[in-house]
């Protein structure tokens, strides 16, 4: 699969937490295929902060493995000022509250700090695109909403763990 994977070492990719959760711990296969496709295309995941508090923090076996291979670091949600990446995390949490009938005060907040992440790595940084993974619907809908409206369709894209790792379902999934 290392060669269909949509990722490239010139691109940030930003993780939410329902990916690290299907990947398992790191005896599981899914979180070895994982970790090898993220090795092979020479990229580094970002796990926002929040992500890292809905995983149960930094030192789970899952995330301390990822940290210290190198293949994945820790970021910080976008600042307060940041008017694009404030107006993408608004259009993300409006979808989202639509897709699941919620008010937008009890979306989670994760879920539209990606998109507002996304909008400002590809603004701020030399990167050639933004890959968000999440393998949350309505999330991914309210992130393509939010990057469709600020224009950037062209350099972020979402993904799910399928579009990574493929469908194995003889994998056995394992949530610690």
């Amino acid at each position: 699969m290392d060669a269909d994977t949509p990722f490239s070492a010139d691109q940030d990719i930003l993780v939410d937490a329902n990916i690290i959760y299907a990947i398992g711990s790191p005896s599981n296969p899914q979180y070895q295929r994982f970790r090898s496709v993220v090795q092979n295309a020479g990229v580094v995941c970002k796990l926002p902060r929040r992500v890292i508090g809905e995983l149960g923090g930094p030192e789970t076996d899952r995330v301390r493995t990822a940290l210290d291979e190198g293949w994945a670091t820790i970021i910080d949600a976008p600042s307060p000022t940041d008017g694009d990446a404030v107006a993408a995390s608004d259009i993300a949490k409006r979808t989202i509250a639509n897709e699941t009938d919620q008010p937008e005060h009890e979306v989670e907040k994760t879920d539209a700090i990606l998109a507002g992440l996304a909008i400002q790595y590809v603004r701020d940084r030399s990167t050639a695109g933004v890959i968000v993974l999440t393998d949350d619907k309505p999330a991914k809908k309210g992130i393509e909403n939010a990057v469709r409206a600020q224009g950037y369709t062209d350099t972020i894209a979402v993904h799910g763990l399928e579009d990574i790792i493929g469908d194995d379902s003889g994998d056995s999934m394992r949530l610690i």
